[in-house]
C-alpha cells in the first residue's frame, strides 16, 4: 500500500539528488562558461624557459630558452633551445586549448633524453600577461615512453 507520506519522501529525495548534481557540474566545470580569450590576447611573441618535469634531466639542460610566436590566426613558429618549430596551425582546437603536432628542424639539444625531434605543445587559453602552455618531447607522434614532458614559463614581449 502506498502512503502519501512516502511518496513525498520520494520526491523530495530525487529533488535533493538533481540539485546535489547541479552543484557538482557547477563547480567541475567553471571555465566552460567563462569569457573566453580573444584572438589579440593570445596571439604576439612570447618568451620563455622550457622547464622539463624531469629534474635531473633539467640540471643538465637548463637553460632551455624558448620564443614563442602565435599568429593572429593560431599559427604557431619559433624556437626552443637548438631547434626551430616549423610554422604549423593548431592541430586541435577546443574553446580553452590549442593542440600542435610540431615536427622540429632538430633535436632541442644534442644530449641524451633530448634527442627528439617532435613536439607536442598544449596552450591552454587565458588571458593576462603569461602563457599557459605544456610541451610533450617525442621521437615520433605515436607512443613514445621515454618522451619528456616540461611546461613553457612563458611572458609576453611585445
Amino acid at each position: 500500500m502506498f502512503h502519501v507520506g512516502n511518496i513525498r519522501a520520494q520526491a523530495r529525495g530525487v529533488t535533493m539528488r538533481v540539485l546535489i548534481t547541479l552543484i557538482l557540474l557547477a563547480q567541475i566545470t567553471p571555465g566552460v562558461f567563462a569569457q573566453q580569450p580573444t584572438r589579440a590576447e593570445i596571439a604576439g611573441r612570447w618568451l620563455a624557459d622550457a622547464r622539463l618535469f624531469d629534474t635531473h634531466l633539467r640540471a643538465r639542460t637548463q637553460p632551455l630558452p624558448a620564443d614563442l610566436v602565435i599568429e593572429e590566426n593560431y599559427t604557431l613558429h619559433g624556437t626552443v633551445g637548438d631547434a626551430t618549430l616549423t610554422r604549423s596551425r593548431p592541430y586541435s582546437r577546443t574553446p580553452t586549448q590549442l593542440v600542435y603536432r610540431i615536427q622540429l628542424d632538430r633535436p632541442v639539444r644534442a644530449i641524451d633524453g633530448l634527442r627528439k625531434d617532435h613536439m607536442v605543445i598544449i596552450v591552454t587559453l587565458g588571458s593576462g600577461p603569461t602563457l599557459d602552455a605544456e610541451f610533450h618531447l617525442k621521437a615520433h607522434f605515436g607512443f613514445d615512453p621515454t618522451m619528456r614532458v616540461g611546461h613553457f614559463d612563458a611572458k609576453r614581449s611585445d
